[in-house]
């Protein structure tokens, strides 16, 4: 899971939210691509049902 995490954040899918806004460490905001992927698997959701 750490590797995956470590990945996600390289790519900019997620990010801290301490890091961005000096807040909270345990919570975590959509980068871009983050943002995308989850509307690409809603969108796919949508269709399936």
């Amino acid at each position: 899971m750490d590797k995956m995490l470590s990945l996600s954040k390289r790519r900019g899918f997620v990010f801290q939210s301490s890091e961005i806004y000096g807040g909270l460490g345990s919570t975590w905001d959509y980068g871009p691509l983050g943002v995308e992927l989850k509307r690409n698997v809603k969108d796919a959701w949508w269709r399936s049902v």
